[in-house]
């Protein structure tokens, strides 16, 4: 534990200013009130089945990335990556992968071709999306990790010697109190279990928890795929380019990728994505942010099954 708070602790000595900082909750304040009253998802959305919907994510996801990176250029005066054509390649094309992630315009046109049962299509419908996800995440990063140089930190942060995983447990058992109160709020109530109560097991013939466990795996392999894309490729990989200046443009993209989702959640989003980007930038490592991630997603998970 001493480790992740000096490394938090050193990295906010190292980056923080007044003047910077207060510039990017500015910007996530405003974004997050306007889409509020917004809903920027549900208008983009709208064009589902078309190219336009990627197209809506791409622009949405670029507005968050390359705004929090023309914050961290104007406030860092040694970050001149604007002349580095890798850099830009590169960040285009984690910003395409996530909007295809996001923004798949043609998965229900996927679905219905396995003609499920209308009452378990949408059962159907999240197990695919996450096993999709796997596809257009886990895949192309890889395709593309030749063109980054070698460093510490290999495969993204996968491969990481000597990588103590014991402290994110510590950290984990430390949000048990905090899901637990927040699973008594009605926006909470309201969005989770993320696994409705239906009639997956009646048609399919299995018991209960069967296809509920397959909807948990697949749920919990999504998380896997943010923190690649998310601490893997944008932290670990492009900050061998930005250096620690890769954390803020991948914390504002975070924010917006949780809108849609409770409010509370979505600002927690910012603090939770600022932390495991500061230890995934020092440490070279994402698997800290694997065990949390996917760790506090299905605590959720069950303190929402206990609730109902």
């Amino acid at each position: 534990m001493k480790k992740i708070w000096g490394l938090l602790r050193n990295h906010w000595i190292a980056d923080f200013s007044w003047p910077y900082y207060l510039s990017v909750a500015l910007f996530l304040i405003t974004s997050l009130t306007l889409n509020v009253y917004l809903d920027f998802e549900s208008m983009i959305d709208q064009y589902n089945g078309t190219f336009l919907r990627l197209i809506g994510y791409f622009l949405l996801y670029g507005f968050a990335y390359y705004g929090g990176f023309a914050l961290t250029f104007a406030f860092n005066k040694k970050v001149r990556p604007l002349a580095n054509r890798k850099f830009w390649l590169l960040s285009l094309f984690g910003l395409a992968i996530l909007t295809l992630d996001s923004g798949f315009p043609y998965l229900s046109q996927l679905v219905d071709r396995t003609q499920a049962d209308d009452r378990i299509y949408s059962w159907a419908y999240s197990v695919i999306t996450d096993a999709i996800g796997f596809v257009f995440v886990f895949l192309p990063l890889f395709l593309v990790y030749p063109f980054f140089p070698k460093s510490n930190g290999e495969g993204y942060g996968l491969i990481t010697p000597k990588y103590d995983v014991k402290p994110y447990f510590i950290l984990l058992l430390l949000m048990i109190p905090l899901i637990a109160s927040a699973s008594f709020t009605t926006g909470f109530i309201n969005y989770y279990p993320s696994y409705k109560s239906n009639s997956v097991a009646e048609v399919l013939a299995l018991p209960k928890w069967i296809p509920m466990s397959i909807y948990e795996l697949f749920y919990g392999l999504d998380f896997f795929n943010v923190e690649l894309l998310f601490r893997g490729f944008m932290v670990v990989g492009l900050s061998q380019m930005l250096g620690k200046d890769a954390i803020i443009p991948m914390v504002t993209t975070y924010c917006f990728l949780h809108f849609g989702k409770p409010t509370g959640e979505a600002i927690s989003s910012i603090f939770g994505g600022y932390i495991l980007g500061v230890l995934a930038c020092y440490t070279r490592g994402i698997w800290g942010g694997v065990i949390i991630h996917m760790g506090i997603a299905w605590m959720m998970e069950l303190a929402a099954y206990l609730q109902k």
